[in-house]
């Protein structure tokens, strides 16, 4: 087997662990506004309240949930964000409606959006991420191949 036909073999492989082990996501929505959502440690929930406002978001205990970052998500969606350990926080969003900008400004209010995160479970030791498995792989082919030449 070419060295490449195993690099290929291995990234499947882990890119395949990597979405076996992750835990299904829910949506929230503005249809949420003012309820309570339930997470397991480890779990996340897509944040979708659309594009007609630009929206200032701030989550007032940031080691019970928070953003995960360089994700990129779907149009009208403000991120992806992740339970850490137990407790519960509330994340808040200031919605500005896109005319604010236009000169003159339109009338139209901002809105506000609140939720409540209640995370359970047990705090857990963070697992290597699969793109970082899937780095050390790639160095040590990459070394296993630079002995052989």
């Amino acid at each position: 087997m070419k060295w490449h036909k195993v690099l290929i073999f291995c990234s499947l492989l882990l890119c395949t662990a990597a979405v076996a082990t992750a835990q299904e996501s829910q949506t929230v929505t503005l249809a949420d506004n003012g309820r309570t959502i339930t997470l397991n440690v480890n779990e996340t929930f897509l944040l979708k309240l659309g594009e007609n406002f630009d929206w200032n978001i701030t989550i007032d205990d940031p080691a019970i949930f928070s953003r995960v970052v360089n994700v990129l998500v779907v149009r009208g969606a403000q991120g992806i964000y992740i339970a850490h350990k137990p407790g519960s926080a509330t994340l808040t969003a200031v919605g500005s409606p896109e005319c604010l900008k236009s000169k003159p400004p339109c009338g139209m209010p901002s809105i506000l959006f609140r939720v409540n995160v209640v995370v359970q479970g047990q705090e857990q030791v963070q697992n290597t991420p699969a793109f970082e498995a899937l780095a050390a792989v790639i160095a040590m082919l990459a070394a296993i191949l630079a002995r052989r030449r």
